[in-house]
């Protein structure tokens, strides 16, 4: 898993919390002070791109809008992994509860 995938899935708390928590000391503890600023950087913008996805609730679940959306994200973002996609599927369905 590379640094940025890796800080989306420390940042959401992915396999960590028992529910997603945005937490850049995560991703600040584990990479530093020269890294971890940048990463939580790209990681909140990367959070605001999929929250600013809308499906249309009249076609979806909110598993199949989650991971419709996460698709739609991974479409500009094709380097995200499967833990970073699981992550981000895992926040978004939590928005949308």
């Amino acid at each position: 898993m590379d640094d940025y995938n890796q800080a989306v899935v420390l940042y959401i708390g992915w396999e960590i919390a028992s529910f997603p928590q945005e937490d850049e000391a995560r991703v600040l503890d584990r990479f530093g002070p020269t890294l971890g600023p940048a990463l939580v950087v790209r990681v909140q913008a990367l959070l605001e791109e999929l929250q600013a996805i809308q499906p249309n609730w009249d076609q979806h679940t909110l598993v199949s809008a989650s991971n419709w959306a996460v698709k739609q994200l991974k479409q500009k973002h094709p380097q995200l992994d499967e833990a970073a996609t699981s992550a981000l599927e895992w926040i978004y369905s939590w928005w949308w509860k």
